[in-house]
């Protein structure tokens, strides 16, 4: 198994969000409560699928503080 790369080191709207490259083709994105509470991690397989996870994210941090039901992908 390869090992995970750090890649960038992120915050919206007061949460923390760490970019890893999987070592593979793609990426892992895990989402910091601002409290050190629970973590959210996302993963896919897609090699310029960052920009989707990143997207992805911000969504579910958007629907936790402005307390929207989930609709489905924008």
């Amino acid at each position: 198994m390869t090992k995970q790369q750090p890649v960038a080191l992120k915050s919206y709207r007061n949460h923390r969000l760490e970019v890893l490259d999987d070592g593979g083709d793609g990426w892992v994105v895990t989402i910091y409560e601002p409290q050190g509470g629970n973590s959210t991690t996302l993963r896919n397989r897609v090699p310029s699928g960052l920009s989707f996870l990143m997207e992805e994210a911000e969504a579910i941090i958007d629907r936790r503080l402005d307390f929207r039901p989930w609709d489905g992908p924008t």
